[in-house]
Order: C-alpha cells, then structure tokens, then sequence
C-alpha cells in the first residue's frame, strides 16, 4: 500500500490562494527587466538556501550567511557548511530544472539529500543520500515529547515509490502550488532519509514550482516565508499528519499554507522590483547616467551581499571574468567601490560615498511607498 494523499480541490481558501499567486507572479514578473533577472534569482538562491537551513535551527543570521555563501565556508565549521550544501543543492536543482519534461525521481531526490548532508559530522553525512534503516522519531527538542512518528524503515521503498509516481500525476493534473505541496508533505510524512528531509523536501517543492512555472523564473524563495511564518508551518504539517504516519491523509490545510506563501513570496518579489528600480534609478541618476546596467546590477548585489569577488560578480551579471574586473576597476577608479585583500582574496564593496547615495535613494523609495498606501 503507498501513501494516498487528497485534498479538498474546491476549498474557496486555496482558490482564493492560486489566483493571488497568480496575479502576483504575473506583475512581479513584468516589473523586472529581461537585463536584471540574475539579480533576482541570485537573491532568491541565496535567501532560500540560508532560510530553508534556518528553519532546521541552523542558528547562523542572514548577514553571516550571505558572507559565507559568497566567500565560501569554513570546511571545519558544520553551521557554514551547511549552508553551502543548500546552496549547491539548489544550483543542481535549477539546473535540472531547465529540462521541462525531466521527471523527479528516487534518484534526483536522494542526490539532493546527498548534497545537503556532504562532509557534515559523520553522524549526520554517513547514511546521506540512503534510505533509513532503522526507525525515527520527530522530537519535540524543548519538551522531548514525540511529534511525528514516521512509518518503519522497512516500508520505506515502497513509499517512496508510490510517491515519484504520484509527482508525475500531481504535475500534469494540478497547479504548480498544490503539487509542490503535496510532494514536501509526501516527503515529510515518509520522512526516507535519517537526516536533511525538510531541506529535501522543500527543495524538491521548489522544483516542481519552478518546472511548472510557477516560480517566476527561480526570483522567488517560499522557504523565506516558511521561515517566517515557521510556527503556522509546523502546526499545519502536525495538525493533518497527527501524531504517527497514515496511509491516506488529507491536506488540505498544509497546501491552503503551502499556496498561499508562494503568494506572499510573489508579492515581495513585487515590492523588491519595485524598491529595486527606484533605488537603482537614484544612483543611476547621481552618475548622471554614466553606468552602465550590468554595473548597476553589481552595485546592487553589494547592497545586499556585502563583499563580492571579480567571479562573483561575473557570475551575477552574466559576464566573462575579464569583463567583471574591468567593470570592478572601473567602479573603484570613481570611488564607488572598494577593494580590499589581494589574489584569491580580493573582495569588493559599497564606498562609504556610494553607501550615502543607497541611503539618500532608498528614503526616496521610503516616501514613496508611504504616499502611495
């Protein structure tokens, strides 16, 4: 027997939830110019890689973690390196990803459960990307109390079977959101792996989002707004699962939350365009417009990363190395940006002139926002 998953279709809540989603992705989408959509996709990446481990109790701030998935992590601290394998996890994802017919099997999810868990303690890496054998529990880890008790590790094969089944149904026959949702429960229910299986499963959500179109092209991070609303999260997962696992469930509730934080993750992505342009158009404007848009791009990948390598930076605007580091020296010859460090560790950011320029625009952008509430 396999894992039968169902749902209310007709809830007027979900409903409700697609068509917003909907409507938010269309105008966000249309708000970013063809030339700046690295920019966003890149902070989605990042923004998703630090919250999905963060929702795990990953304890590193967002600062730190966009340090460290900028600069690389420190192969002795298990904090960064998670972070890291979230992040080339999801570079894997996307990249298969581009295959519209590709099909999300056994095999894709236990490399991404492999990925997630590389060179951690052994503890945690030994078994990655393999089934459990033995059983597990869900832990409260204040009170100790069981949570979830998933089913036994020798059912687990078959589970996961029924499971990459049902993902090919669920795509062709329901929106982006509700298959994503039903797939990150599937996951979560089953719970295959001894570790790492919320940050598989939300990865694997997001796939199916971004297969279906439904992600805005990967500018969008649902894990950020999990993250923030990770209380609802949880009493939403414990509320249809209950306390052991279940071989037919309804979830209703979790795709009604699931739905709706890929609408709220549309919507900010709207509001992020907009602040985008008005504070780009700013000090655009302060340099009389002698900066050209992959420059811009740049500038404001620092705002929102910090230091920055040549390769980094070639990466984000799409551009060759030499390109990047002439564009670099450019910048720093106009005392927009400096450079700090030598070889391997050279690094650039915002000039203290240019960080005032950022403050005058994004008060501008503030006001605005203000007038038109």
């Amino acid at each position: 027997m396999k894992l039968e998953l169902f749902y209310q279709e007709e809830d007027p809540e979900i409903q409700k939830a697609l068509v917003f989603a909907e409507n938010r992705l269309y105008v966000a989408r249309s708000l970013i110019p063809h030339a700046y959509e690295s920019y966003f996709q890149e902070s989605a990446h990042y923004m998703s890689a630090h919250t999905s481990t963060a929702i795990e109790g990953n304890p590193l701030g967002e600062e730190e973690a966009m340090r460290v998935l900028a600069e690389g992590p420190d192969p002795d601290n298990p904090q960064q390196l998670e972070k890291v394998n979230m992040d080339e996890a999801y570079e894997l994802m996307l990249q298969l990803a581009v295959d519209k017919a590709i099909r999300i099997d056994e095999g894709i999810i236990r490399t991404i459960n492999s990925i997630v868990l590389k060179g951690l303690p052994a503890s945690q890496a030994r078994n990655r990307g393999r089934y459990r054998k033995g059983p597990s529990l869900i832990v409260d880890q204040a009170t100790r109390a069981v949570r979830y008790m998933p089913p036994q590790p020798v059912r687990v094969p078959e589970l996961m079977g029924g499971l990459v089944e049902d993902v090919e149904k669920w795509r062709s026959s329901c929106p982006g959101p509700v298959a994503a949702a039903l797939l990150h429960f599937g996951l979560v229910s089953i719970h295959p792996f001894e570790d790492g299986n919320g940050r598989t499963a939300r990865l694997a959500a997001d796939m199916v989002l971004q297969l279906a179109g439904w992600s805005a092209d990967g500018m969008i991070s649902v894990s950020q707004v999990i993250h923030q609303e990770i209380g609802e999260y949880y009493r939403v997962l414990r509320a249809d699962q209950g306390e052991a696992y279940k071989d037919v469930v309804d979830v209703t509730g979790f795709i009604r939350f699931h739905t709706k934080a890929v609408g709220t993750a549309a919507a900010r992505l709207e509001e992020k365009a907009v602040r985008y342009r008005k504070i780009r158009d700013g000090f655009v404007q302060d340099m009389e417009g002698d900066l050209t848009e992959r420059q811009a791009t740049g500038l404001m990948y620092m705002i929102e990363i910090g230091k920055i390598s040549s390769s980094q930076f070639a990466r984000m605007t799409e551009s060759s190395q030499p390109t990047a580091i002439s564009d670099l020296n450019k910048l720093t010859e106009r005392g927009l940006v400096v450079r700090t460090g030598a070889g391997k560790n050279t690094r650039y950011s915002l000039s203290p002139e240019m960080q005032e320029s950022i403050s005058r625009a994004e008060t501008e952008a503030d006001k605005e926002r203000l007038v038109s509430k």
